[in-house]
């Protein structure tokens, strides 16, 4: 009796490309729950702004002072009001009885954090390359 015969029979070597269509496949699903996850987050938030700036009440402008502490300018029925707000409690700081209208910096509209600071940077860049090329035009004149 040969003892390779009684031995244990040779584990089955696993399929490549098997195993790496699995692995595929719980890549998709994993990424696929986390951009879900991500558009209900979006929806989520933008529902809460999507209204602002029209009503009876109107966010004007904000300024956060600490973490939870901010004064923010509302206009409630043609009236303005500047209010305090702190994780403790909200406070009337001064009503604006001003009979002209004063002028408000407009918010520039961002698509996100990444295109704010791209548009910043490309801002910046082209206004030293103005400066660059104004000052190489008085050298050489």
């Amino acid at each position: 009796m040969n003892p390779l015969d009684t031995a244990v029979p040779t584990a089955v070597m696993p399929d490549l490309w098997m195993t790496l269509l699995k692995s595929g496949m719980m890549l998709c699903i994993v990424l696929a729950v986390l951009f879900g996850v991500l558009y209900w987050m979006k929806r989520l938030l933008a529902g809460q702004s999507r209204f602002q700036g029209q009503g009876v009440i109107r966010q004007i402008a904000s300024h956060h002072l600490a973490p939870k502490e901010k004064v923010v300018l509302l206009d409630v029925l043609g009236e303005k009001i500047l209010i305090g707000i702190t994780s403790q409690s909200i406070s009337c700081l001064a009503k604006i009885e001003s009979k002209k209208d004063f002028n408000v910096p407009k918010k520039t509209e961002s698509k996100g954090l990444f295109a704010g600071l791209l548009k910043k940077s490309v801002e910046k860049n082209t206004g030293k390359k103005n400066r660059e090329d104004n000052g190489l035009e008085k050298i050489v004149a």
